[in-house]
């Protein structure tokens, strides 16, 4: 299904889905994507699908609206387009790679560009956690509790016991520490410099490029489409290079 990430000033904000054949934006509550910035106007733009084109109109508003850098009123859009409205941004995945990025669970709020949750409370708790350690790759959310992998193992049988999803950073200072991916989406990367999400549905995880170099998966830089990643696979994202866990 197609959708629009909105960022601002390179922080991950909100992803919209496009449910409908108009997407209006605007400043103005009303609006299927509101932002509330004075940069912003009251009826700003649309998002109009006419047949399998997705086409934004700018709807005279008063600082206009840019695709890719460039002043628009009216532009068909392509996988990879970037809105520019003020300093926000709203990127476009077109519905054509649906096959390989399925439909996501309800849009979460991400309060920083890489914020994350604490695993599911039937997970392991966290072992050996370090105090000092400075979070990945300059802030991270508090809600993202750090943990370095235990050699311990138990004889605990897994066959039954819920898999848990994790990046496992494997490079500099904070090598050993695990990221929890137990969110639909989870934003990572280095503000200004290269921004990724990974997006979850069901067991299925799939690494999108937001900002900067695309990021790279086993040794091949990935494009504008949704990559899909598996148990084993190693990600090099902002000089950090992270491999994929299912626990």
């Amino acid at each position: 299904m197609a959708s629009l990430v909105l960022s601002f000033n390179g922080e991950m904000v909100k992803e919209y889905e496009i449910t409908k054949p108009r997407i209006s934006i605007g400043r103005r509550p009303h609006h299927d994507i509101a932002i509330d910035n004075l940069a912003v106007s009251g009826d700003h733009a649309a998002l109009v699908r006419v047949g399998n084109q997705l086409i934004l109109e700018d709807s005279g508003s008063t600082n206009g609206t840019k695709v890719n850098g460039k002043p628009v009123e009216k532009q068909p859009l392509k996988n990879g387009d970037v809105i520019e409205i003020g300093k926000f941004h709203l990127k476009y995945f077109e519905g054509k790679t649906a096959h390989i990025e399925p439909e996501l669970e309800k849009t979460m709020l991400i309060r920083s560009p890489f914020a994350g949750k604490q695993l599911d409370p039937e997970a392991p708790p966290a072992l050996d956690a370090p105090t000092n350690v400075e979070p990945f790759p300059t802030t991270v959310s508090p809600e993202i509790k750090a943990r370095r992998t235990s050699a311990v193992t138990t004889a605990t049988d897994t066959s039954t016991q819920p898999l848990h999803y994790a990046l496992k950073i494997l490079n500099g200072k904070q090598a050993g520490i695990e990221i929890p991916l137990a969110k639909p989406l989870t934003s990572l990367g280095k503000k200004g410099v290269q921004v990724a999400i990974i997006k979850r549905h069901h067991h299925s995880y799939f690494i999108n490029h937001v900002q900067g170099q695309f990021p790279i998966v086993n040794g091949a830089t990935i494009n504008e489409r949704p990559c899909p990643i598996t148990p084993d696979d190693v990600i090099e994202l902002a000089g950090v290079r992270m491999k994929f866990l299912a626990m």
